[in-house]
């Protein structure tokens, strides 16, 4: 029997094409109880849904720094849109979202890195990929 073909637009998944991204997040302008999460164009990270989007967490050493843990997202497309979101900690309403444009990290391409870190601040538009 024919293998069944894959729904339209489905990317078929090429061996060693992931790319571990964690995010790294300078926020201050959280509450006591409130988490920076990190929601975008990629499955990995929400598809532009906020009770999908993935959380950061920080300490009283680390703050006001918050980090994300590994996620795993394809190395295609290169372009990843996201936006930053602050709101309680476990919960979908009361996220605050942050005001401007989509920011965008351009991801490495080809096998030969295989992790990055995403870098920005709270109301600063620069991103930078590690």
């Amino acid at each position: 029997a024919a293998a069944a073909p894959a729904p339209a637009g489905a990317a078929p998944e090429a061996s060693g094409s992931a790319l571990k991204v964690k995010f790294a997040i300078t926020c201050s302008s959280t509450n006591p109880g409130e988490c920076v999460y990190i929601v975008g164009s990629s499955a990995g990270i929400g598809a532009w849904d906020p009770a999908k989007a993935l959380p950061c967490t920080t300490t009283a050493t680390t703050f006001p720094v918050w980090t994300s843990k590994e996620v795993e997202l394809p190395s295609e497309p290169r372009k990843l849109e996201f936006k930053v979101v602050v709101g309680p900690e476990g919960k979908v309403e009361g996220k605050r979202w942050e005001g401007g444009e989509n920011r965008v990290a351009h991801l490495p391409s080809g096998s030969a890195k295989k992790a990055a870190t995403v870098s920005c601040s709270w109301g600063v538009g620069e991103v930078y990929v590690i």
